[in-house]
């Protein structure tokens, strides 16, 4: 019970934070006097919609959480200090590179990806996808440090760390309503918000915790870059595609290939990532043949 509650209560709160998005939303729409009508449509395309598609490359994060907690407890038990920082980094450098492209991607194929599974030609529901895929990356990441403080037996700082950010979230929500009067693009800044400030705090836990310093370079910098380039051949060939066959689905299946390979290529030509680091992926051993025949790897 000692072990789990914080986890519960961690988990809790993340669940309330979208409870309370949708509470306050409405009832100042509501103030506003926004229709029930127009509260109910844009609500509807923010859970329905929105929150599904940013929560798939999410659960990726979750799932690595969870993987990574046997062997980084195990070192931080033995007191194995380098082996901690080591796991906590290939955790953090593994989810960079899935997130990354996923929040580009996701962005630039707002609008196809929405048409292709929801029969959605919407502006707003592009918009809001548009505007929200960094969310991608900041719950990525904040969803993996929850798990990492949890493996070095620090349970109650994901919890309040989650308490502080809920807070300052709300209000940020709450201007963005009353003040700028955003409506529902307010909830999707407010929550990206809520996801930055659990990177920040877990990220701090982390280091304080853990001695582990965050690189750079390797982790944000090239995997972004990569992503960039991606995003420029995902929008030309989805053009392309569409051009010739005239059909969403195809277009949108095809450019979405050609990112997955430009990302790719790309990353390890800047050497994003190392034969070893790439071994440790899911059929690593036939990443590496595949890239060593490419000439992508030395």
């Amino acid at each position: 019970f000692i072990t789990i509650i914080p986890v519960l209560m961690s988990t809790t709160i993340y669940n309330c934070n979208a409870i309370l998005d949708q509470a306050i939303f409405k009832n100042i729409a509501n103030l506003q006097g926004y229709s029930a009508n127009d509260i109910s449509e844009w609500n509807g395309i923010y859970t329905g919609k929105y929150k599904t598609l940013i929560n798939v490359p999410i659960s990726i994060a979750s799932a690595q959480a969870a993987s990574s907690v046997p062997a980084l407890t195990a070192a931080y038990t033995n007191g194995k200090k380098e082996a901690v920082r080591s796991q906590i980094n290939t955790a953090i450098r593994f989810i960079m590179v899935v997130a990354f492209p996923c929040a580009v991607g996701m962005g630039v194929l707002a609008s196809p990806i929405l048409q292709l599974l929801f029969r959605d030609s919407s502006e707003l529901a592009a918009s809001m996808l548009q505007l929200g895929a960094v969310s991608i990356v900041f719950f990525s990441l904040s969803t993996l440090s929850n798990g990492l403080l949890q493996g070095i037996n620090r349970m109650r700082e994901p919890v309040k760390n989650a308490l502080i950010a809920l807070v300052l979230h709300i209000g940020l929500l709450v201007v963005l309503m009353y003040v700028f009067k955003l409506n529902i693009y307010a909830v999707v800044y407010a929550n990206a918000f809520f996801g930055l400030l659990m990177c920040v705090l877990n990220a701090h836990s982390v280091k304080k915790y853990s001695g582990y310093r965050q690189e750079i370079r390797r982790t944000f910098v090239i995997p972004g870059i990569s992503a960039l380039i991606m995003g420029v051949a995902v929008y030309l060939s989805y053009q392309l595609a569409l051009y010739l066959f005239r059909v969403n689905a195809i277009a949108t299946v095809f450019s979405i290939l050609i990112g997955a390979i430009v990302y790719a290529v790309v990353l390890l030509l800047l050497k994003g990532l190392t034969e070893e680091e790439i071994l440790k992926f899911p059929k690593g051993a036939a990443l590496v043949r595949l890239a060593r025949k490419m000439h992508l790897l030395r």
